[in-house]
């Protein structure tokens, strides 16, 4: 049966490609119709056939097989049960030729290929519909997106502008600090080399100061050793003594009148210190007492030309070395010293050609003041004359 099976499947001679699935199934479906070989005998020879199933699977590929073909190909093991489409339902002849139904499956496949190639066509079309108006959409989207380059375009634009002349700005400011850093650093070195010259005035001020108390220091000495030598030569006679400053008439009653009068004269003006400023700065520290009152006689002296002396209580006062001011003189009396002592040798020390005026309400003063030729000013009026009533 096999031999058979094949002697008509593959005629002699005939090239694998010529293999037709359908010439099996025809076969075992007339030796189905004939009796002359069951059914379970003819699907074990097929299954034999698996080379000759293997090598039609891989060479067929045409769609209008029908199921029966399709299902054997396939591997299944009922395909024989599948019904036949060139059958033309229940009462088709079983005797039609191979060819007639292989021609009838292949318009059928025919048809149902140009009815789905129209189904194609039609879906196509409304694909291409579609991507029309996904065109069109597009387009719009495009032309929107165009503008709003434009958009950003004029603002980059603009943006470049901005950023260029912001450069400049930078350029210009950076330049004025690069200024301003060489101007301070300029500042700086002017500011060192005015230190250095600074520190050297003060080097040289205070070389000064030491220069001016040694000589200061020097004067009092010669002072004191004129005075020492005074004392040793013998007392003048009735015509060598001191005689007070006339006062004019103008003056008479006029206390205050006589003290300005007295100050200009050329003398010296000696001041009890302590003796003035008690009755008008009591209230002050002593210190604050004694500031005040060499200020005013400063001024007093720069106004009026008047060789101002100021008698000063204690050597142990700050500042108690320096006996030289600008217009006045001051001396500070020794420890152990009253200042009246000091205001007796002054009046002493001073040439009796020379006019002396004591300042100062101390009674002993006075007395001693008058006997050496002196001219006196009461401490009230001198102070009014330095702060006013």
């Amino acid at each position: 049966m096999v031999e058979i099976l094949i002697e008509r499947l593959v005629p002699r001679g005939a090239e694998p490609v010529e293999w037709c699935p359908e010439a099996v199934v025809d076969v075992v479906a007339s030796a189905r119709r004939s009796g002359r070989v069951g059914v379970g005998h003819v699907a074990e020879i097929v299954a034999a056939l698996a080379t000759l199933r293997g090598r039609c699977a891989e060479l067929v590929v045409d769609e209008t097989l029908d199921p029966r073909c399709r299902a054997w190909l396939d591997g299944d093991d009922e395909w024989w049960q599948q019904a036949d489409p060139a059958d033309g339902g229940a009462g088709a002849d079983d005797d039609d030729p191979p060819g007639l139904r292989r021609e009838v499956r292949k318009r059928l496949a025919a048809e149902e290929k140009a009815s789905r190639a129209s189904r194609e066509v039609a879906e196509q079309a409304a694909t291409i519909e579609s991507l029309r108006r996904r065109i069109d959409e597009i387009e719009v989207a495009l032309g929107a997106a165009e503008g709003e380059r434009d958009t950003h375009l004029e603002e980059l634009r603009a943006e470049r502008v901005a950023l260029r002349n912001e450069r400049d700005r930078h350029a210009a400011t950076r330049a004025r600090l690069e200024r301003a850093a060489a101007a301070t650093e300029q500042a700086e070195s002017d500011r060192a080399e005015a230190e250095v010259v600074r520190d050297r005035v003060i080097d040289e001020r205070r070389s000064l100061l030491d220069d001016t108390e040694r000589l200061t220091e020097m004067v009092h000495q010669v002072e004191s050793l004129l005075a020492g030598l005074r004392s040793l030569m013998p007392e003048r006679g009735a015509d060598d003594r001191r005689r007070p400053v006339p006062i004019p008439g103008s003056c008479a009653g006029l206390p205050d009148r006589a003290a300005e009068f007295l100050l200009g004269v050329g003398g010296t003006v000696i001041i009890d210190s302590y003796n003035v400023t008690i009755g008008r700065l009591g209230h002050l520290p002593i210190a604050e007492q004694r500031d005040r009152l060499l200020q005013g006689c400063e001024q007093l002296a720069a106004r009026t030309g008047a060789d101002i002396v100021v008698a000063i209580d204690g050597a142990d006062i700050a500042g108690a070395h320096t006996r030289a001011r600008r217009h006045i003189r001051v001396l500070y009396s020794p420890e152990g010293i009253d200042a009246d002592d000091v205001i007796r040798d002054e009046m002493a020390r001073i040439p009796t050609a020379r006019a002396v005026i004591v300042v100062t309400d101390d009674r002993a003063i006075r007395d001693d003041a008058r006997k050496l030729g002196a001219n006196l000013i009461d401490s009230s009026v001198f102070a009014e004359l330095l702060w006013g009533r």
